[in-house]
């Protein structure tokens, strides 16, 4: 690549270069045989832009608002686990980036970071995901220590009863 990276792809193709075979794998991998990994990427590769032609674009305006929070585009941070074996301030990087871009990082439950510190890092709108297990007290260990610290909304993730079996982790006997 001679030029700055411009799609995801070329940015995917410069993180599998950079970061330990175990790492890139964690990020770019999914459980059992990938099915549903592979699913969302075609899922992707079917939408496309419709064009506006003939239209006036002098002031073409993105932003919008989630929960009455505005953002500047209609994308945010999904909630991401371990982003430190990435960058060594991990989740700290990504909420200050993405306070710099004007939109709402959710902060994963598998954080590298811990919902204080992040929420320490910079002054946004941060969002919590919340993983509801057996334990209820940590559950709400959690939701309360993410109201104290300013978070605006609890994201539930409600697909993972149990963990799902990634076969690349496996391989990197990181499992």
């Amino acid at each position: 690549m001679a030029s700055e990276p411009v799609n995801v792809s070329e940015f995917e193709a410069l993180a599998k270069k950079a970061l330990p075979k175990m790492y890139f794998d964690f990020y770019a991998g999914g459980a059992e045989d990938e099915y549903t990994l592979k699913d969302n990427e075609e899922a992707y590769q079917r939408i496309t832009i419709r064009p506006r032609v003939l239209v006036d674009v002098s002031r073409i305006d993105t932003s919008t608002s989630i929960l009455g929070y505005p953002i500047s585009s209609p994308i945010m941070v999904a909630p991401s686990a371990l982003h430190q074996l990435a960058n060594p301030e991990g989740e700290l990087a990504t909420a200050r980036a993405s306070a710099a871009s004007n939109t709402i990082m959710i902060l994963s439950f598998s954080s590298s970071y811990n919902v204080e510190e992040v929420a320490a890092s910079c002054d946004a709108v941060r969002f919590f995901q919340l993983y509801v297990y057996r334990g209820r007290h940590i559950a709400a260990n959690l939701v309360e220590r993410a109201e104290r610290s300013g978070y605006k909304a609890i994201v539930l993730t409600v697909d993972c009863p149990r963990l799902g079996r990634r076969e690349a982790d496996i391989r990197n006997r990181w499992a």
